[in-house]
């Protein structure tokens, strides 16, 4: 499948269409080739979801604080933002890296995922892990904690721009994740961005296939030049 065999109506197609084809690395890879080495988040937020899935969807941000009293408005600003998930949405929420407490689970995942959500970056905690697995719902995050986020921590941003795992996120960035880690695309190299991923996953494909075919890995650089 080449760039232009992509549907980019932006429907559910077009994110399964991506994550049946490209993964994380090949997408850092394009990154690095554009000046852009800067968009793979900080080692630690890894799956906390079993399986060999590859999340792509479109970057909807929050961002948490630590918080020692209850607020007023319990999870106000965070159901907010569940209730606005649309299909292709993915959750990034920005909290420090604390693992304080599970600032996403079962019942948020549940929510997302009728909306047709893809999944959650957490740079925080998560819990309800178990059931995150029996949902199938990709999620990444630091860690996982039982306690409540409320009077712990408490989201007090929605659609704006943060920083998570050390990379500044906006709304509407594409984000691709896997085993490996996570990759954000901003929205403005998106098409570009795609369209030599997809050419350098072939170019992969078939330097794949002469190794496994006893080519020297040597000899297969110098005719593909990928690695």
């Amino acid at each position: 499948m080449t760039g232009a065999e992509i549907d980019r109506t932006e429907g559910a197609s077009y994110y399964e269409a991506l994550a049946g084809r490209l993964y994380a690395a090949v997408v850092s890879d394009v990154l690095d080739g554009l000046g852009r080495r800067d968009r793979v988040l900080a080692p630690g937020l890894t799956p906390v979801v079993a399986g060999d899935w590859t999340l792509v969807g479109r970057a909807r941000t929050a961002r948490a604080v630590p918080v020692s009293e209850r607020p007023a408005e319990p999870y106000a600003l965070l159901l907010r933002m569940i209730d606005a998930m649309e299909g292709g949405d993915v959750l990034v929420l920005a909290g420090g890296g604390r693992v304080s407490s599970g600032l996403f689970g079962g019942l948020l995942a549940t929510a997302v995922q009728a909306a047709g959500g893809r999944g959650a970056v957490v740079d925080g905690g998560t819990r309800d892990v178990r059931e995150l697995n029996r949902l199938g719902f990709p999620t990444l995050a630091r860690g996982a904690s039982p306690a409540d986020s409320l009077a712990r921590d408490e989201v007090v941003a929605i659609d704006e721009p943060v920083e998570c795992g050390g990379v500044r996120i906006e709304s509407g960035d594409l984000v691709v994740a896997d085993a490996d880690g996570t990759v954000v695309v901003p929205s403005a190299l998106e098409r570009e961005v795609v369209a030599l991923a997809l050419e350098k996953v072939g170019g992969e494909n078939h330097m794949r296939r002469d190794l496994a075919n006893g080519m020297k890995a040597s000899d297969a650089f110098a005719r593909y030049g990928i690695l």
